[in-house]
Formats: C-alpha cells, structure tokens, sequence
C-alpha cells in the first residue's frame, strides 16, 4: 500500500490544549479527520501557560521531547501523545504567558513559536524524519513557514509548504522583518510563480512589497483560505497572479443534533424527565428553562474570562441584570429567543446589532437576546457597550461575556435564531454550530456565510436563515424580527387569531406567503438547518485537503523537475 504524505500543521492555537476563536477548531479537527483518513498528522502549538496546569498536562499525555537553548532563547518541548492529532507544545519565555494575541506580546511569542518549530525541526532531522507537507494557518505562522523552508532547501529537502488565511491580517512589514525570526535574506529558495523559479529569500521579498501574505503566498507552494468567496477577498489583497495556486478548504463542525441534545441533558438532569418526542414541546422546554432557570444558575466558576483585566473590570460590577464577575441573572419572562457568540472584535457586527436593538424591540417587544461575546486582548472597552446595552434592555437583554459550556450548547437548542451580523466573515463556525441545532442565521451576506447559509426567501423550506448586507442596522433588525415571528409561528395551531396575528406581522411579504402556503415552515427549515450542517464535516473537508495537497506536491515536483533538467 501506497504510503500516505506526513503532514505538520502550525497553528497559533488549538481547541485541545489553548483555544480563543474559530481558528483553535481547524488544525486539530482537520488533523484528525485527515488521520482517520490514514495521514500521518501532528499540530505545533504555543503552550500559551497550558504546560502550568498539570491536570491538563496529564489528561493530554504531555512527555517532555526536548530542552535547551536556541538564539538565546530557553524552549522545552512536549508532545501530548493522548490526543489526536499528537500535538507538539512550544514553551518557554513568554510561550509561557496564558495571554494568546495580547499586543504587547505578540510578536515576541511568534518569534519563540518560530524558534521552537525550527529547534523541533532541526532535532527530528538528526533523526531522518521530516514532513512531506508543511501547513500553516494564519499569519502568526508565516515566519516558522519560512524558518523551515530555508532549513530542508538547505538540506536539498523539499516538502510542499501550504499557507491557509481564515483571517487576512493585512499586516506590510520592513526588510527588519527577516533579521527579527532569523530569516537569512540570501538564503536561496525554489519556489512557483507562474512558473517554476528560484531566488534569494531577500529578492522574494522586495517582490511582496512588504505585503506579509503576499510574501508567504509567493513562498508557498498553495495558498488556501476557507470558503469560495473570501478567496475573492484574499487575492484582492495579495494579488491575482497567484490564482493558479490558489484555493480553499471550508472549515467543519463536530457538532450533531442528537450528541447536543445528549450533552444539554447530561448538564442538565432534570430536563430527561420533562422531554417528549414532540419536537415543538421540546424546544419551547428548552427555552424556557433557558430563559427563567439556566441564565440565573451557572456553575461558580462560568464564565471563564480569559482576559484577566476584562474579569478584575466585571468583579466591580452587580447592578441588574449584571451579576457579579459577569454572572446573569435569569429573564422574568419568556419570548422568542435570538443569540449570538464570537469574539468581540468589530468584525463580528456587534455594534451593528446593538444599533438594531432599539427597532428589534419596537416591533417585536416580547423578543430576548442571549449575547455570548468572547474579549480578547484589552476588550473592556468594546464590551462595556454590550453591558450598558443589557442595562439599558434589562427585561430583554443577556450578557454572558466570556466562556459558559454548561449553558452553551443549551442556548443552541433553545434558541429560535442565531444573528451573526459580521462585517466580513472569511468562514463562519458558529452558523454551522447553530444549524447543526436546527437553529436559524441571520446573517450578513459576506464571505463563509454567503455560502453555508441558505435564504429562505430564495430556497423556501430548504433554506437555513436569511441575508443582510454587512453593516446595515435596519436590514438587520427587520431581518431578526421577521425570522423570530416566522419561526414563533411554529409554535402555534396554524390559522389560530394568535397563529394570524404572527404572520400578518411579518414585513418580508415572501417568509409570510411561505408560512400561509406551508404553516409547517418552521419545522422544515429547522430540519435544512441540520442537514446543511452534515454536509460541513470535517471528514468532507479533509477530503478536500487530500485534493489541494496533492496539487501543491505536483508543484514542487515541477520545479524540482525543472533544475534537474537544467
């Protein structure tokens, strides 16, 4: 049997060991799939502080693999041999530092990072082992990607190098850049542009203008993103004529009906006994429990806010409906239900539905939010609006800011609709998470999101939420009202004087002659929801990779071909 390729992938975070955003789901979720496939996989990580926590350290099967001093830098590396993929953790210095992309410190941890791939490189070359791919994920990897390109060009090694952006930095650096990660600028390297050629690392750098992806995206022997249409947005930015190696692997989720409702009643015992198998009493159970119980009752330690100043700014406040250290209270009554979750970053749209809230209550008063926003590095003060917002909504408006798992996936299943408002979205995780529930998006038509989310207004029952244009405040708000009265309909007797009042107060002419044509409407698409998210598993999408990662090893035989011939 044909041996398959080896495969090393550098991301800046993992779900298994230090997670922030949706990046910290792709290597390892991706590297598992594409091991169930027969690859041999590993994930180089940051430690992030991870190896400080013991009970960590052992569930993971962490064993120190390596130790010593590398440019004048202190790294230990470990390899967590219980999970799968094996990952391998880069500690040390500031590695050590449970902050993940604090500005103050970022660039210092992407050099250590950078430092530790090539310590473990250089070591498991003494050994005679080296990948055949190497994939790296986001721009914090750019300089390890290139740190080992030069080693094995210079050991006339050449695996093919794979450069995925799920989130265009944007970033234009100086020549300094290379004296920073030790990048030796005359080092000579082959490489594809529109053609097979070789340069010194320095040339293929004043080629990139300084453009930090172009750069690694002329280095690179294919560069991916994660959907069809933020590739529009990618070359954009990096340039059209490296189309021909470009392409794109769509993220996945692990998320399945059946497992989230046995993961909310493992967490929640009590609601095994109230369950029925009519879908329609079920999810008006798990809304309400939601709403009047759960919010009121998180575990002591929930949520965990991993922005320690973000936590110290919570611990000041307890004025309704804020608890202490970020905790809620529950609502007083119940109402169709809409939530969001992501990283609080201005991308995310989430002041784009805070300009929503005041014409979402206008004309649908009884409408609750349950808002799950994650604060990264100094986030207090774009969280601070949220938290007025919840003050200001109190009798509509939840906030739990930070990480909430016993509650989490509950607020999936219980909720009538999912709003991700993103100003640009290069993928999406959280609408596939949300339709895995059989939950519905409103969602701005940009990038992943144009793709995974079906309009109902175009595809009828078989579509999975609606469309917004990125940044409208109004669009939005129609939108989330329109939805959440189509989707309350689903839980009343069709043509009933309440089941008339819901439909004739939907605006979208479209949603309300679909429901009088099919009064079952919402149930459908429910069920498109869960069947749209099958079709994103990461089995499909390690399928895909296979096919982009033998284009990028049919591109370095191509030049390696070529100084053969010459």
């Amino acid at each position: 049997m044909e041996r398959k390729p080896s495969i090393w992938m550098l991301a800046f975070e993992s779900c298994k060991t230090v997670k922030v955003g949706g990046l910290g789901e792709v290597p390892p979720n991706l590297g598992e799939a594409l091991q169930d496939l027969g690859y041999d996989v590993k994930v180089i990580v940051p430690g992030h502080g991870v190896v400080n926590n013991k009970d960590i350290m052992d569930k993971i099967g962490a064993t120190k693999i390596l130790e010593g001093e590398i440019y004048g830098t202190r790294l230990v590396l470990w390899e967590a041999s219980f999970i799968k993929p094996v990952h391998i953790i880069v500690s040390g210095e500031l590695l050590d530092d449970p902050r993940v992309y604090d500005a103050s410190i970022l660039w210092d941890k992407i050099r250590f990072y950078t430092y530790g791939v090539y310590f473990y490189a250089n070591h498991m070359l003494g050994k005679g082992v080296y990948p055949d791919i190497v994939h790296g994920n986001d721009w914090h990897t750019i300089p390890a990607m290139i740190r080992l390109k030069i080693l094995y060009s210079s050991r006339g090694i050449y695996p093919a190098f794979v450069y995925q952006i799920h989130l265009l930095s944007r970033i234009t650096v100086r020549e300094e850049y290379l004296g920073l990660y030790e990048l030796d600028p005359v080092a000579r390297l082959r490489y594809y542009h529109r053609g097979a050629k070789e340069d010194h690392l320095r040339d293929i750098f004043l080629e990139s203008r300084g453009l930090l992806e172009r750069f690694i995206g002329l280095v690179s022997d294919r560069v991916l993103t994660v959907s069809k249409h933020y590739l529009f947005d990618v070359l954009g930015f990096i340039g059209w004529d490296l189309e021909d190696k470009s392409g794109a692997i769509p993220n996945g989720t692990k998320w399945e009906y059946s497992l989230v409702i046995n993961n909310v009643v493992k967490q929640h015992p009590r609601l095994s006994s109230q369950l029925t198998r009519d879908l329609s009493r079920d999810r008006s159970l798990f809304r309400s429990y939601l709403e009047l119980d759960a919010l009121g009752n998180l575990p002591e330690n929930e949520p965990i806010i991993p922005d320690k100043g973000v936590e110290e700014k919570l611990r000041e406040i307890n004025i309704y409906p804020i608890g202490k250290r970020g905790r809620s209270y529950p609502f007083r009554d119940t109402g169709p239900l809409a939530i969001m979750s992501g990283r609080l970053t201005s991308q995310k749209g989430w002041f784009v539905l805070l300009k929503a809230f005041d014409e979402v209550f206008y004309r649908l008063s009884s409408a609750k939010f349950v808002l799950f926003p994650l604060p990264v590095g100094g986030g207090w003060e774009k969280l601070k609006p949220l938290i007025d917002a919840a003050r200001l909504y109190r009798d509509s408006v939840r906030i739990i800011p930070g990480i909430a798992k016993s509650i989490y996936q509950l607020a999936h299943i219980a909720a009538d609709i999912m709003v991700a408002p993103s100003l640009y979205e290069p993928f999406g995780i959280m609408a596939l998470e949300a339709m895995a529930c059989g939950t519905p998006i409103v969602a701005s038509k940009t990038g992943g999101l144009a793709e995974t989310v079906l309009d109902i207004r175009k595809y009828g029952v078989l579509g999975t939420g609606l469309h917004v244009r990125p940044g409208s405040p109004r669009e939005l708000a129609d939108a989330i009202v329109d939805l959440l009265l189509f989707m309350e309909t689903g839980y009343h007797k069709p043509w009933s004087s309440t089941w008339n009042k819901l439909v004739e107060s939907i605006r979208d002419r479209a949603l309300a002659e679909l429901l009088i044509r099919n009064p079952k409407a919402p149930w459908r698409v429910r069920e498109s929801c869960i069947r749209r998210a099958r079709e994103y598993s990461w089995v499909n999408a390690a399928r895909k990779a296979t096919k982009e990662y033998s284009k990028a090893l049919k591109t370095v035989k191509s030049y390696i071909d070529k100084s053969v011939n010459n």
